[in-house]
């Protein structure tokens, strides 16, 4: 039987350095180099497209963009539309994937199955799908609002203080499956035996809910809230297939308004400026969550 030759501290960390090495140039090519690059183009006035070289304007974007009344018109918005789809679709996934606990077991998954169908379909189609369903003329919504008798005061996609609503609806509608999913695993890893001995002690339905189900859940919501909070904060397509960020700027997205100024007005630096403050706030709302998330306690 031969020997293990052991291996030296200083050869363990140069085979370390040489396995992790094409993984770290792939990381610093796709992700820092672009982002280095953002930033650059954001201290400089770019009107003219990429190829055009600006004036250096240091942190003069990023002064504009707290003195736009649009661009503060347009964080309010993307963080009212963070705040209520996450928090819907935190109670909704959550809430199915522990009431899909109390049926059998076969109609549950048949269930999760046909939940789970709008994660198969892309975010633009789906903001095109309820576009058409927002339809005044032949759309469902308006078809079940007349009968209802709700058409009269429903305004839709048309009227500004009734289009956030249909776009955090369309959101809801294609994301919550994703939570359910999380939620249904999480759900899955608790022991059985938690739940049978609080039965025992005499605990209701909703006292084994805040007791057990919800706190084991805590690091998979946090999971959850990182994941689909930053993609909430940063929507784009759903938005731009419902409304482009209308009527009167009612559902400007900070990532429309982002696009807007680099694509069509063709203003790249205060674009990337845009991005950048995205980013920032990002970090700053949901980073303690991913701090959290990622601790032992």
């Amino acid at each position: 039987m031969l020997n293990s030759v052991p291996i030296s501290p200083h050869r363990r960390d140069s085979l370390a350095i040489v396995l992790i090495a094409p993984a770290a140039a792939v990381v610093f090519t796709a992700m820092l180099l672009p982002l280095a690059y953002a930033i650059v183009m954001s201290l400089f006035d770019y009107r003219q497209g990429f190829e055009t070289q600006g004036r250096f304007l240091f942190l003069q974007n990023y002064v504009r963009f707290f003195q736009d009344k649009i661009a503060i018109q347009s964080l309010f918005l993307t963080l009212t539309f963070t705040f209520f789809a996450l928090l819907l679709e935190l109670l909704l996934g959550v809430g199915f994937s522990v009431l899909l606990l109390t049926i059998p077991t076969r109609i549950a998954q048949a269930l999760r199955g046909i939940y789970s169908m709008p994660l198969l379909i892309s975010p633009i189609i789906v903001g095109l799908i309820w576009r058409y369903m927002f339809d005044p003329t032949f759309g469902l919504v308006y078809f079940v609002a007349k009968q209802v008798g709700c058409d009269r005061f429903f305004g839709g996609l048309q009227q500004p203080g009734w289009s956030m609503l249909c776009v955090i609806l369309a959101d809801v509608w294609e994301t919550t499956p994703f939570v359910l999913l999380c939620a249904t695993a999480g759900l899955a890893a608790i022991p059985g035996d938690l739940y049978e001995a609080a039965r025992l002690d005499g605990a209701g339905w909703w006292s084994r809910l805040l007791r057990i189900t919800l706190p084991s859940l805590r690091k998979v919501l946090a999971v959850v809230l990182v994941i689909r909070g930053t993609d909430a904060f940063r929507v784009f397509d759903i938005i731009y297939a419902l409304t482009n960020g209308g009527p009167a700027n009612s559902t400007l997205s900070l990532s429309i308004y982002a696009f807007k100024k680099g694509f069509e007005q063709y203003e790249m630096g205060y674009a990337m400026a845009i991005s950048m403050v995205m980013m920032i706030v990002l970090a700053v709302l949901f980073g303690p969550f991913l701090k959290r998330s990622e601790s032992r306690a």
